[in-house]
């Protein structure tokens, strides 16, 4: 019992620091080399990584697979979020285009948890990618840009990737694992790093960090793809 006990906290203690230190690495790039580099690093699977690593350790290879599919599923929303704010960052307000960003992954995160086949999913993530890069205006030449972000911003940004993470972790006992596959992988970073970025450096530099991300997106689909299958030729243990 002790031995299990021990074998609970030390994963307790992975679920809340792993993300948030990678959010700390994202933080510190984007601030000394620009936003392009850190929207890359964004769109990375920074959080969904850590969540299926952590639901292959708890609940084996059917739960991870599961969880897979719905960090899939998910990056619809992610990519959906990514085009609409860099697109509307020059025209609105950094709330104006945060709540209509939002609005867009909502509509687009309900279609793709409707569709039941990951693979038709993972397609429809890579097309909605392709259009939004080929229909992108000219990016503006904002790297290297000088860090000014607030002294509270990136611990901000680490607590809110550990609570989200924890709050995975937590629905996928209540809701079951593709459920809390789309709440890990949901755009909560983005929605705290655009308007930041938009913010303090402009709206050209929050464009071009939402483009980068948005250009990361297909590694990171065929990463969750690549994990899905694996963990479903594993079979459910």
């Amino acid at each position: 019992m002790v031995g299990v006990r021990v074998a609970g906290m030390e994963l307790l203690l992975l679920r809340t620091a792993l993300a948030p230190s990678l959010i700390l690495i994202v933080s510190v790039v984007a601030r000394r080399s620009g936003p392009r580099l850190g929207g890359l690093l964004l769109g990375a699977p920074t959080t969904s990584g850590p969540f299926l690593a952590l639901m292959w350790l708890d609940g084996g290879s059917g739960a991870a697979a599961r969880a897979a599919q719905g960090n899939v599923a998910a990056q619809l929303a992610v990519v959906s979020f990514c085009l609409a704010y860099g697109r509307l960052a020059p025209a609105l307000r950094p709330a104006r285009a945060l709540t209509a960003a939002l609005a867009s992954a909502a509509g687009a995160g309900l279609v793709a948890a409707a569709c039941a086949n990951v693979w038709l999913t993972g397609a429809l993530v890579l097309a909605v990618t392709c259009v939004g890069l080929r229909t992108w205006p000219a990016p503006a030449d904002t790297d290297p840009v000088p860090g000014h972000a607030r002294s509270w911003e990136i611990p901000l940004r680490m607590a809110v990737s550990a609570t989200t993470v924890l709050l995975a972790v937590h629905s996928s006992d209540a809701l079951g694992s593709f459920t809390g596959g789309i709440l890990a992988a949901l755009p909560v970073l983005p929605a705290v790093m655009a308007p930041s970025t938009h913010r303090s450096t402009g709206a050209d530099a929050a464009a071009a960090m939402m483009r980068a991300a948005l250009t990361a997106a297909p590694g990171t689909v065929v990463f969750l793809l690549v994990l899905h299958a694996a963990f479903a030729a594993a079979g459910p243990q």
